[in-house]
């Protein structure tokens, strides 16, 4: 008997918004309201259609028949997806060669590739700590110039807490 080697890749999804001229605080909003309507089955479809658009429908073949979307957090962006050892590559190089997710414009930063999903989840909770972090800076920012209400520390370690519980509990 053969046993299937996977590669975990742990990805994040960047919208590309332009933050200049006056009503740049309403398209950041509108932005970070656009990227909850991601799923991980619209992830799935979208990296089948990448690898499709990149390396045909044998390229797409290879790869589908081990691609699996495990975690995908929209308030991040972040997710995590099991691939076929062999064809890593591939779904990378399809990852990084996106300009638009859902007629978007967005790109896909891969963070971490990983032979084990354990080491995968200790990259995305470190990534989301990052960003999570950084999105409360810029919340308080925001807040500061009056575009935004103030959320307190205690909203920050809740996101973080939710955030690390939800990694930890994929399936290993």
């Amino acid at each position: 008997m053969v046993r299937l080697k996977n590669r975990y890749i742990c990805f994040e999804l960047q919208p590309q918004t332009q933050v200049d001229g006056p009503d740049s605080l309403e398209r950041a909003a509108t932005s970070q309201r656009s990227s909850e309507s991601f799923s991980i089955k619209g992830i799935h479809g979208f990296v089948r259609e990448q690898v499709k658009l990149n390396f045909g429908d044998s390229g797409a073949g290879l790869v589908l028949s081990g691609l699996q979307v495990k975690y995908f957090s929209s308030q991040t962006r972040m997710g995590i997806m099991r691939v076929p050892r062999d064809h890593c590559q591939m779904v990378s190089a399809s990852l990084a060669l996106a300009t638009q997710v859902s007629k978007r414009p967005c790109t896909i930063r891969v963070r971490h590739v990983s032979g084990t999903i354990k080491k995968c989840q200790r990259a995305a909770i470190r990534t989301d700590r990052e960003l999570i972090v950084a999105w409360h800076l810029r919340q308080q920012s925001l807040a500061r110039a009056g575009a935004a209400t103030v959320t307190g520390d205690h909203v920050l370690q809740t996101m973080l807490k939710e955030s690390e519980s939800q990694i930890s509990a994929l399936e290993i």
